[in-house]
């Protein structure tokens, strides 16, 4: 019997049986799978869960297939800019002389941007592709969480952005980042928001797009609730990113495809495209949940 993977509960329902994406933008989709809902603790979540899960996080055709190209250049180049929102909500007056350990941090391009503030970097990525060049840059390196826990190390502040998503036991990584917190830390979480405006405003095609093998599980704020229940975190914050700007949205809307509207680009310059993210997380619709938290 199937049961919920965050609260083991067997009281599920059906939420899309369609093909999704099994790849980056523009990959196929496949039929394999099924998104259903804890009716308990409402985590959206895929089944079955895809077959030995940990060497294909390990392995270089998840980063060729999601990420065309993967180099840690071609990683910065792609996800540089998605740095300047996360250390303005961080803020750098917390991030200086602190101990920062990112969970899933990839080629480290956050570890990078706050290297020369911080303390000390500690990089966990499963990826050893990317272990030579974390340490050349100077950060300490584990593969998984349970090994930065096995050597004693502990962090002022533990991030993990845009990771949570794809963990079989995502209750388990939330321990795990509380065991790697001294005293007073904060945790900094964020993750695709279930409750993202284009899955309840354009058609089917983007519950293709939205769900895929990658992606285990889909947040809601209710499920946040019962993400961090009982695991001893404290003053825990349930807060919105909107990543995207709004000719993405038109885009959607009118061809069912992400990207740019060309013939309407003039009409979104940047002050309308703030003040359109700004309502658009207000209203709690946005492409992200943005978490945070403290181990008291």
């Amino acid at each position: 019997m199937t049961k919920c993977r965050m609260c083991n509960s067997n009281i599920l329902s059906g939420v899309f049986d369609g093909p999704i994406r099994d790849g980056g933008i523009g990959a196929s989709t496949v039929d394999d799978y099924k998104i259903i809902k804890c009716e308990h603790c409402k985590l959206v979540q895929i089944t079955p869960v895809p077959k030995q899960l940990d060497s294909f996080y390990e392995s270089h055709e998840y980063r060729a297939n999601w990420d065309a190209g993967y180099d840690p250049s071609d990683i910065h180049k792609k996800y540089d800019h998605e740095q300047n929102e996360r250390i303005s909500r961080i803020g750098i007056q917390n991030i200086r002389n602190a101990t920062i350990l990112d969970l899933g941090c990839s080629a480290g391009v956050f570890l990078d941007t706050v290297q020369s503030l911080a303390e000390k970097t500690i990089a966990v990525e499963p990826f050893e592709y990317y272990s030579r060049y974390l340490k050349e840059r100077g950060h300490t390196y584990y593969p998984y969480p349970q090994d930065a826990i096995n050597q004693g190390e502990s962090a002022d502040i533990v991030t993990s952005f845009d990771v949570i998503e794809h963990i079989e036991h995502p209750k388990d990584f939330i321990n795990s980042a509380f065991k790697l917190l001294k005293t007073g830390g904060g945790l900094v979480l964020s993750m695709p928001n279930l409750n993202d405006i284009l899955l309840s405003s354009c058609s089917e095609s983007f519950a293709s797009f939205f769900y895929q093998t990658a992606h285990l599980n889909y947040f809601s704020y209710e499920s946040i609730q019962e993400l961090f229940n009982k695991t001893g975190f404290i003053d825990i914050k349930i807060d919105y990113l909107h990543k995207y700007n709004c000719d993405n949205l038109m885009r959607w809307l009118k061809y069912d495809s992400p990207g740019e509207i060309p013939e309407a680009k003039a009409l979104f310059d940047r002050t309308f495209d703030s003040h359109f993210k700004a309502e658009i997380e207000r209203l709690g619709l946005s492409s992200h949940l943005f978490i945070t938290a403290k181990k008291p």
